[in-house]
């Protein structure tokens, strides 16, 4: 069967809280990490040249979803480096940004830059439950330079598919 029927009281089980109101913020924070990595699943879709850069990203952000239901898998520091690593090599073969842009441009762009905001509220819902001691600083910090990474992405497919950045110019 696809379905239990187990929530249709509103509520729902987590490993590190027991049986809690699907509107508790662990469910939110987990409900948007799952929507960042739906997400996520779109761009390595539109643009299979990321495909093993975006299934390592969607790993990592099931580990950490895992860790804030409670389970240990050790994620660590080093998730955090090899993002940095990334941003400053994607970074590398862009030229400079001067303006503001607006997400447009390539498909596979705006659905970066549409993950990159998920990303920002699934990180803002971490940081609640951080804050409560139910997610780890880690996870944050990942979740921050998850989003950098993201925006430097969008940017660098518009330039390899050819399509210029959405710069923004104030109407009026």
């Amino acid at each position: 069967m696809w379905y239990t029927g187990a929530g249709d009281g509103g509520k729902t089980k987590v490993p590190s809280k027991g049986e809690v109101w699907k509107d508790d913020d662990v469910v939110e924070a987990l409900g948007n990490l799952d929507e960042l990595n739906a997400s996520l699943g779109v761009i390595s879709s539109l643009y299979p040249q990321l495909f093993d850069l975006i299934y390592k990203i969607q790993d990592d952000v099931f580990v950490i979803s895992s860790e804030i239901a409670g389970f240990n898998l050790n994620f660590s520091e080093e998730k955090i480096k090899e993002l940095e690593n990334l941003i400053a090599k994607f970074g590398g073969e862009i030229k400079p940004l001067r303006n503001f842009v607006l997400p447009g441009g390539y498909l596979a762009s705006s659905f970066l830059h549409l993950s990159r905001a998920i990303c920002r509220r699934a990180e803002r819902s971490v940081v609640k439950i951080m804050r409560e001691g139910k997610a780890r600083d880690v996870h944050v910090k990942y979740l921050n330079r998850l989003s950098s990474l993201l925006f430097v992405l969008a940017l660098w497919v518009n330039e390899k598919s050819g399509n210029p950045n959405v710069i923004w110019k104030r109407f009026g």
